[in-house]
């Protein structure tokens, strides 16, 4: 009732840019997202498509086989797309045969936790990769009614889930809305041409303080008093305290490794992208340590900036710009700072009085993202429900 496909495979000197004649776009992992991520696509030969199948067509899955082993066999759908498009070796397609199965069926069945958590247990492992085993997912036995109901499933689903897109994007018009008034108070702060003195970050940043990178011999270790925060936990822009891994069960930190409320993160290593990634810290639990490689804001004693003036000023795209301009290292998955190179950067500062009228209306657009996630966990626990009940008949 369906196959998986192979993508083309092809060297990194065969990437040309998206439009380039006699060319096919290429997708990859990265553009598996919740839904089909076109931010970043490459394009490559028509000549590396050996066979008329390897051309994707609106409703085949896009599937992770080669990844990390919480990504592998993640998958997204495949919309009606504007270019002739393929895919590469890291990943496959699952194509439903129509005639036997619905594809969007097919779909939230495959997406499903359940079906996710299996895939990922029938991994095999290498050094750092995890490949899908594509003989054991082609034998999952699929709960297969008659097409009526595969279709009335899935449209239930298909609501259910745009409840879902809906409270997604009011959250991402909130993020937009903070930038708004964040660049309407202040302009721009990097460069000459802003109409704040220009000031070093030390002149309103003491330091940074950071902790220790300890891990359990199980890094599910239940048994452990504390757990260390990983970079994943700021990368998002957002503290993510459950992005942690044990310490050792005997392990006694330091005081200062300790996460507080109120705290300001800063990712000091991390790939060129998300090196220098904020987050502040509104609740944690009080069992959080900070990592080697995550540093926490000293401010002055008498304090010269509002920590979330401070944090959204790191997030500009300028300041991020230059944050991985000074960064060092050789490899382009990782890079690491210096607290004098981060300490050194000049932006214009704004008045204490006006950077604290920002992180009060900001405050208030935290109240309602609040109530917007508050409601979009419902939704996100409805559908788990929903599905459980689709895929055993009782729907």
């Amino acid at each position: 009732m369906a196959q998986f496909l192979r993508g083309i495979n092809f060297k990194p000197d065969d990437i040309v840019p998206v439009g380039t004649e006699g060319t096919v776009v290429c997708l990859r992992t990265k553009n598996i997202q919740k839904s089909l991520d076109c931010d970043d696509i490459w394009a490559v030969s028509e000549d590396f498509v050996r066979r008329p199948e390897q051309i994707l067509k609106e409703g085949d899955l896009l599937v992770s086989s080669a990844n990390s082993w919480n990504l592998v066999g993640k998958c997204c759908w495949i919309p009606n797309l504007s270019w002739r498009t393929t895919f590469g070796g890291f990943v496959s397609v699952l194509r439903a045969n129509p005639t036997q199965i619905e594809p969007r069926f097919l779909y939230w069945w495959f997406s499903a936790d359940r079906t996710q958590a299996l895939l990922r247990s029938f991994g095999q492992q290498t050094t750092n990769i995890s490949n899908l085993n594509i003989e054991r997912c082609l034998n999952l036995d699929i709960p297969l009614f008659p097409r009526a109901e595969q279709s009335r499933i899935a449209a239930i689903l298909d609501v259910a889930d745009a409840l879902r897109a809906k409270h997604r994007e009011a959250l991402a018009q909130l993020d937009r809305l903070t930038q708004a008034i964040f660049i309407e108070m202040f302009g721009e702060l990097m460069g000459q041409n802003h109409r704040w003195q220009s000031k070093p970050v030390s002149h309103f940043v003491a330091g940074f303080e950071s902790g220790k990178s300890v891990a359990a011999d199980d890094k599910d270790d239940v048994t452990s008093s504390f757990r260390v925060l990983k970079v994943s936990a700021v990368t998002s822009l957002e503290y993510k305290p459950h992005e942690s891994k044990a310490a050792p069960a005997n392990y006694v930190p330091a005081k200062s490794y300790f996460v507080r409320d109120g705290d300001l993160l800063f990712s000091r290593a991390n790939t060129t992208d998300l090196i220098g990634a904020t987050a502040y810290v509104k609740h944690t639990p009080p069992n959080m340590l900070l990592s080697d490689k995550l540093w926490r804001f000293v401010w002055h004693e008498i304090p010269r900036a509002e920590p979330l003036f401070v944090a959204q000023l790191f997030r500009q795209r300028k300041f991020r710009a230059e944050i991985a301009r000074r960064a060092s290292g050789t490899s382009g998955s990782m890079k690491n700072i210096s607290q004098d190179k981060v300490l050194s950067i000049n932006v214009g500062l704004p008045s204490l009085d006006l950077q604290q009228t920002f992180a009060n209306r900001l405050r208030c657009i935290e109240q309602i993202k609040a109530a917007y996630k508050k409601s979009l966990s419902q939704h996100d626990t409805l559908f788990v429900v929903l599905q459980q009940r689709a895929f055993s008949g009782k729907l």
